[in-house]
């Protein structure tokens, strides 16, 4: 059975009940019980389809998380026990590229199915690794504090499509600020941004910079940030990652000459989250890396 679902699929449970022997044999008490992430646990009706072969079905689930299965069994002379757990993801998770398109760099037949849970999982491990390097691909909106005191801040997620708003806190008032672009300034309470960056500047009369309010975290940004679409070579870096991570688990790697074994594809590159991601990957991701944070 595949170990990813997403909400609202039915997910088809099965097991072969063995004797004391190890022989799979019919039992006269089975019971699956599948425990919920919120740790509430249900029994869904189960059904003998063969000699030691039970199956049960859990009706669309609601909930993303970790659900853990407990199958037990009584028979005449022996009892068993086994236990496994599926994940349930929720739908529209950002998937930097798509499954046939790794299908096809992998040179895997788009009618070949039978590893399409596993490399959906590698998708989905290599989605945040790239997310990390060059910033979001789908939009995901962002609420952030900073401190006062200084004309400038960075958001932490670019590129940023847009402000949605900008606040600034003396003690218990809140003042909104306004995008307001150099040779348009209407007011005091204005701020100037760079969207590739996710630089913002506090602006004051005649676009003049001035300084946030003196404060700990006194200064609240929402904020959108995405990508109009995903360039080539973020893609291709995307493919080459999955395909660096796939082919590891396929079979068992060989260093190059002269080296110790500890990196495979050519020597890697340590990035902030700490994945190693190899070094023809990190240049075809260079050109659209996020900027540094400034502090």
């Amino acid at each position: 059975m595949s170990l990813v679902y997403l909400t609202g699929q039915d997910v088809p449970l099965s097991v072969t009940v063995t004797n004391d022997t190890g022989q799979p044999a019919n039992a006269t008490t089975v019971i699956v019980t599948v425990t919920n992430p919120d740790a509430s646990t249900q029994t869904p009706p189960v059904t003998n389809t063969g000699t030691g072969l039970y199956s049960a079905i859990v009706p669309p689930l609601a909930a993303a998380g970790t659900y853990l299965v407990r199958w037990s069994a009584t028979g005449s002379g022996f009892s068993w026990v086994s236990e496994t757990q599926f994940q349930v993801r929720p739908a529209g998770v950002e998937q930097v590229v798509d499954l046939p398109s790794v299908k096809a760099h992998l040179n895997i037949p788009l009618t070949d199915s039978s590893q399409n849970d596993e490399l959906t999982g590698f998708i989905l491990a290599a989605t945040p690794i790239i997310r990390n390097i060059v910033g979001p691909i789908l939009p995901e909106t962002h609420t952030e504090w900073f401190d006062g005191g200084s004309p400038t801040l960075v958001l932490a997620w670019q590129p940023v499509t847009a402000i949605l708003s900008a606040t600034e806190y003396y003690g218990l008032a809140a003042f909104p600020l306004t995008e307001q672009p150099l040779g348009s300034q209407s007011n005091a309470f204005g701020f100037t941004v760079d969207l590739l960056t996710g630089q913002l500047t506090r602006r004051t009369f005649s676009g003049e910079a001035a300084r946030f309010a003196q404060g700990a975290k006194n200064i609240r940004v929402t904020y959108t940030a995405a990508r109009a679409d995903v360039p080539y070579n973020v893609r291709l870096g995307a493919l080459e990652l999955i395909r660096h991570l796939w082919q590891l688990t396929q079979q068992g790697g060989r260093p190059k000459f002269g080296s110790s074994g500890a990196a495979y594809d050519g020597d890697s590159d340590r990035i902030p989250i700490g994945f190693a991601v190899p070094n023809r990957v990190t240049e075809l991701l260079a050109p659209h890396r996020r900027p540094p944070g400034i502090a």
